[in-house]
């Protein structure tokens, strides 16, 4: 038996003979799996049940492609519904020929690379969303890359919610066009 002690020379925990720990821990970060989404036939999908005290919020984006030519969207909202306007969203996306893209967004955070049909616009990677100190206010981080042209897809920016956020939503800029393939997966972590 080994106890494990703070600094003040309390005990923290103890670790038994067997390897079993007792005792709490505390201050340890946890990751709440909220659910994850196959999206092939979908036009979009809203994940709700976020709590308030989430400390980070991660979309996982895993070969989505859709069939048409509008970008992919993702918007946050709390319990008045998704926020439609108001982001202050910058993307930037080189891809293989040297190019740089970029472009500055209010009505959501879009992607650039993904705007055509098919999957040879697939698209790969993670959205975090931060609470910011300004209360209500999130901070939407993105890192997504695309097999077209080997487009990478960086993306910073933020928006003020009414309330805190519980929801976060995946559709394309016009909401009505279907994915043809992949999956997204929503965690937090509290």
């Amino acid at each position: 038996t080994q106890n494990v002690k703070f600094d003040s020379d309390t005990t923290a925990f103890t670790i038994g003979s067997d390897g079993v720990l007792s005792g709490t821990i505390t201050g340890v970060e946890k990751t709440v799996l909220v659910g994850t989404q196959a999206m092939s036939g979908l036009t979009q999908k809203t994940f709700t049940g976020i709590p308030s005290n989430a400390k980070r919020v991660r979309l996982t984006v895993d070969g989505t492609y859709k069939d048409g030519s509008q970008q992919t969207r993702i918007r946050i909202g709390d319990s008045s519904g998704i926020k439609t306007s108001g982001y202050d969203f910058r993307i930037n996306a080189p891809y293989a020929s040297g190019s740089v893209y970029t472009e500055g967004r209010t009505a959501a955070a879009d992607t650039y690379m993904d705007g055509a049909s098919g999957s040879n616009y697939t698209v790969w990677g993670f959205v975090d969303i931060t609470p910011l100190i300004t209360s209500n206010r999130y901070l939407i981080h993105m890192n997504l890359y695309s097999n077209n042209n080997y487009y990478i897809n960086l993306g910073l920016g933020h928006v003020d919610l009414s309330g805190a956020m519980d929801r976060i939503q995946f559709t394309t800029q016009n909401g009505t066009q279907t994915f043809g393939g992949g999956s997204i997966k929503l965690e937090y972590m509290v």
